[in-house]
């Protein structure tokens, strides 16, 4: 008995993965767009180069951008292979292109295909690029980080935090998005600065000055018809106020003919009680002076008073050109109608009616913010 368990023992230690793949088997996808073209699913993987030319300094290219298509989004990963020897590894993928060609009817078959996908983490960041070619985007390089998609990640991260008119979405938020009621997934639209021709040379990464580079431009959304709504800065920043996207972003607003900027340290806005068709929106939020441009001494307590009622129209323009531009569009990125749905039993009926032509337009927001700054400035740490 002694010598069948020991016999047992060896062979599960001498069993090796079953799936085991050499490092140089792989084909590591770092970022991925998904579009379409005379009715045929388009997939841009963008490939981390294992194996860098070059024995010093920046590599020849950090990356390598292929393309496949077909009549499924399957056909057209697996026509990559026709023209590289490799088994894609997804795992690790910071974000995805989902190309306005695909967010119309398509997008239903693109969330089942990914949401099915075993591989994937679904914490990658979900992007659309509107003006320009996901794939040009994808084969731009940084001259901050040899991993461009990692690059493209950390700016979305760090606008969203840092300024405030940007936000950054996993695919398993917007998933959850997708599939709710009154609700409609908003994501950032990244764009190429410069050439596209001279975005991808390697030799700019050398140069202390690019004027080629990819930035966050706006934060966007889709109708049912799969049309681009676009949220410009004041609507963008409406939005992620109404959200609780604002962690340390920047307020700027008008006293006179100059200008102050506060930073805020705490917000939180949300949805309150409903009074026939008029919904609350109410919140605070905290914040100190980080740029001052005005008239008056800021150790007088009724300047900082006068700058806080200035902030607190500046956040309820905001967020009134955020709840205007869906209800225009009827299309609820603000995800009021999600909140009725939850909280409103039988306000409306979400399964038989078309919530956002029939529901959104006719309901109205009273919107009550207070703002309290609790510094006169930050004298130290980052800016």
């Amino acid at each position: 008995m002694k010598k069948l368990i020991l016999v047992l023992c060896m062979v599960l230690m001498c069993t090796g993965c079953w799936n085991y793949k050499e490092l140089t088997e792989l084909g590591i996808v770092s970022a991925m767009a998904i579009s379409k073209k005379d009715n045929k699913y388009v997939i841009d993987m963008q490939l981390v180069n294992i194996v860098e030319a070059g024995d010093k300094g920046v590599p020849e290219s950090p990356i390598s951008v292929m393309s496949g298509e077909g009549d499924t989004i399957a056909d057209a990963i697996r026509s990559i292979n026709m023209k590289i020897s490799k088994v894609f590894f997804s795992s690790n993928m910071e974000y995805m292109i989902i190309d306005k060609s695909v967010t119309d009817e398509s997008l239903e078959e693109v969330m089942d295909f990914l949401a099915r996908d075993t591989k994937l983490s679904l914490n990658f960041l979900i992007v659309t690029s509107t003006n320009d070619d996901p794939k040009d985007v994808l084969a731009a390089l940084s001259q901050f980080n040899l991993n461009p998609a990692s690059n493209v990640s950390e700016l979305v991260k760090r606008s969203e935090g840092r300024y405030g008119a940007s936000t950054s979405i996993t695919f398993k938020e917007f998933l959850a998005k997708y599939l709710a009621n009154g609700v409609t997934p908003v994501v950032p639209n990244i764009k190429l600065v410069g050439e596209v021709s001279d975005a991808d040379d390697s030799e700019t990464l050398k140069e202390s000055d690019s004027n080629n580079y990819v930035e966050v431009d706006n934060l966007v959304a889709f109708d049912e018809e799969g049309n681009v709504i676009i949220l410009e800065t004041d609507e963008s920043f409406g939005y992620n106020f109404l959200n609780n996207h604002i962690q340390n972003g920047s307020v700027t607003s008008q006293c006179g003919d100059n200008y102050f900027t506060i930073q805020t340290l705490k917000s939180k806005i949300g949805y309150g009680d409903l009074k026939g068709n008029k919904l609350k929106i109410e919140g605070e939020v905290q914040g100190e002076v980080f740029f001052y441009g005005c008239e008056g001494n800021l150790n007088n307590e009724k300047n900082l008073d006068k700058l806080a009622k200035l902030t607190k129209e500046t956040i309820t323009n905001y967020i009134k050109k955020t709840v205007n531009l869906a209800k225009e569009t009827k299309t609820d990125f603000i995800g009021a109608g999600n909140y009725l749905y939850k909280n409103e039993y039988g306000y409306f009926d979400f399964d038989k009616k078309d919530w956002n032509k029939e529901g959104l337009p006719n309901i109205d927001f009273d919107i009550d913010i207070e703002v309290t700054l609790l510094k006169q400035g930050n004298l130290k740490g980052d800016i």
